[in-house]
């Protein structure tokens, strides 16, 4: 991967926390039933994880208070990335990762815009929650993707110690790092430089909705 410096806002040891509260609550209810057949989970056909699971965050808190003016612009053509659908599973834009990540302090020192985006099988409970940031120019250099990953990976994990895995492979012809927790997901991450775009995905279940979504993406 190209690195970018000279200047990078997030250089060096800076954590960046993506606050994406839409992770946790999946997290939490994937580790608690390895499906989302609950009492207060999504209704067949929703585009929405479960309500009722108690919120968290990818990092240090780092959203702007309620109802303040959005942060980062949402930019549903940033849905073009991903492919239309994963095992059959549409991918569908997700208005509550839009409204975390549009209010997120830390998200907005790097990104031009964003967009949330999930997939969801709710029957066996495979999902893939993805988040596409197009970056400012100039502002991630190799540490400070290093330090988005730890902090995002950390947050879906439920802390870094709750990260079991680390492994970096190729899957559709990009770079990808993969991380594995102790609570059954995955987390995986892409940065394309030359589009100056920004993956990163939690996914759980056995039908490697992630793997699939990271090897249809269309930059």
């Amino acid at each position: 991967m190209t690195s970018q410096r000279g200047g990078s806002p997030i250089s060096g040891p800076v954590v960046i926390a993506v606050g994406l509260v839409v992770v946790a609550a999946l997290a939490g209810a994937y580790a608690g039933t390895n499906g989302f057949g609950r009492p207060g989970s999504t209704a067949p056909g929703s585009s929405e994880p479960p309500a009722s699971v108690a919120p968290g965050t990818l990092g240090p808190p780092a959203s702007a208070a309620p109802g303040s003016t959005p942060l980062v612009r949402i930019d549903p053509g940033l849905l073009a990335v991903l492919p239309p659908n994963v095992n059959g599973q549409s991918v569908l834009e997700s208005s509550e990762g839009d409204a975390d990540a549009s209010t997120n302090a830390s998200l907005a020192r790097i990104a031009d815009s964003a967009v949330g985006a999930l997939a969801i099988d709710l029957g066996p409970g495979d999902f893939v929650l993805a988040l596409v940031v197009r970056l400012q120019p100039g502002v991630l250099d190799e540490a400070g993707f290093r330090n988005w990953r730890d902090s995002y990976d950390a947050g879906v994990c439920g802390g870094g110690d709750a990260v079991t895995g680390h492994a970096q492979t190729q899957i559709g012809g990009r770079t990808v790092y993969v991380a594995t927790c102790a609570n059954g997901l995955h987390t995986y991450h892409t940065w394309i430089p030359a589009s100056r775009l920004l993956i990163s995905a939690s996914s759980g279940g056995t039908a490697n909705f992630g793997e699939i979504l990271f090897g249809a993406l269309k930059p």
